[in-house]
């Protein structure tokens, strides 16, 4: 069965860390560019060893008209000849033709590294938000991933296409979201779904709820009946959990899972003792957060800052955005990477607050 996002990021994490060697360390650097302009903004980087690391998610209802890119560079490193990156723009009823161009770019050796969506982009009607998808590659061979682009606003009908992609073997990885006004549990959400060769028909069930208790108890039963957790997202005050498990068969991999609740005074924090992370959402007035106790190989670190949403290449950056990437430098040095990125509108023109937490393997 296709894995998570942030799980499979965090099994990468732990399969290239070898046990006793050093830590790599990686450098970021964090690009904040309209859509129009990011994908020449992001290849001149790469010219300098730079390549997408994350793309931040937006959180509430106040989308940003740029996008923010965490961009790595490992030390030491060898940077790939044939490196290359992409980025696709669609609008909420282009996410067929987004399906097909994913396709294609995965046939010359592309892969998703994050998906956003923005505010809508001039010249492109189509919806009230556009959705941006950043791809990177190493090399120009197959990656033998076919995609399916679902648009959601609650629908049945269109929960009966995410149920159908998934019987023909198309797993969710990927999910943006944006909360719809005053409905507390619903949001329009646009769902990325993969399938690979070693892909099974999978079904999916659909637990949410506005607190910790209520929502692992939904959970429990959903992992009763076989069901995994697939992906996590949230409206203006529930948090959601996707299942999936094999048509034929209960899901087959470990789990203990467990929704803590915090407040949103207390900070931004993720506790590395409570297991894997597989989801961390603000709602309400704090944090929901979803781990799997059954996985503690990994640690990991967690940083708020403040961006400016406009583009990121003055003569002299922001003092926020310097201090943010100084956050971040001190976490790669110390061989985390970003996991899970996302931005909200801080209150004041042009700033964003931002949230950033990273992992590496546990020694």
């Amino acid at each position: 069965m296709r894995r998570p996002f942030v799980l499979a990021v965090l099994l990468a994490i732990a399969f290239t860390s070898t046990a006793g060697a050093a830590r790599p360390s990686f450098a970021y650097e964090v690009v904040v560019e309209e859509p129009k302009t990011l994908q020449d903004v992001l290849r001149d980087r790469l010219g300098y060893g730079w390549t997408c690391a994350a793309v931040a998610r937006p959180v509430g209802m106040k989308l940003a008209t740029s996008v923010a890119v965490v961009l790595v560079q490992e030390a030491g490193a060898d940077v790939p000849l044939k490196r290359d990156v992409r980025v696709i723009t669609s609008t909420p009823d282009g996410v067929d033709e987004l399906a097909r161009r994913l396709d294609a770019s995965a046939a010359q050796g592309f892969g998703l590294c994050g998906l956003t969506m923005t505010a809508p982009i001039w010249g492109r009607p189509g919806g009230a938000y556009a959705v941006v998808a950043v791809l990177t590659r190493t090399d120009a061979a197959p990656t033998g991933v076919a995609y399916r682009a679902i648009h959601s606003t609650g629908r049945k009908d269109e929960w009966a296409q995410v149920q159908q992609a998934a019987a023909d073997g198309f797993a969710v990885t990927r999910l943006v979201t944006r909360p719809q006004p005053n409905v507390n549990s619903t949001s329009d959400i646009v769902f990325i779904a993969e399938k690979t060769a070693e892909s099974r028909p999978l079904k999916y069930d659909l637990v949410l709820a506005g607190n910790g208790p209520a929502l692992e108890k939904d959970i429990n039963k959903s992992t009763a009946k076989g069901f995994c957790a697939q992906a996590t997202w949230a409206s203006l005050e529930w948090m959601t959990v996707l299942l999936a498990k094999p048509i034929d068969a209960p899901c087959d991999r470990p789990h203990e899972y467990e929704v803590e609740e915090r407040s949103a005074f207390m900070g931004l924090s993720v506790n590395s003792t409570d297991g894997a992370l597989l989801g961390i959402h603000r709602v309400k007035d704090g944090f929901m957060t979803l781990y799997d106790g059954k996985d503690q190989s990994l640690e990991y670190a967690s940083e708020e800052g403040l961006l400016i949403g406009a583009d990121s290449h003055p003569l002299r950056l922001p003092r926020e955005h310097r201090q943010l990437v100084d956050k971040l430098n001190a976490d790669g040095g110390r061989g985390y990477r970003p996991i899970d990125v996302a931005w909200r509108d801080a209150g004041t023109d042009g700033s964003r607050a931002v949230d950033v937490i990273l992992a590496r393997k546990r020694d």
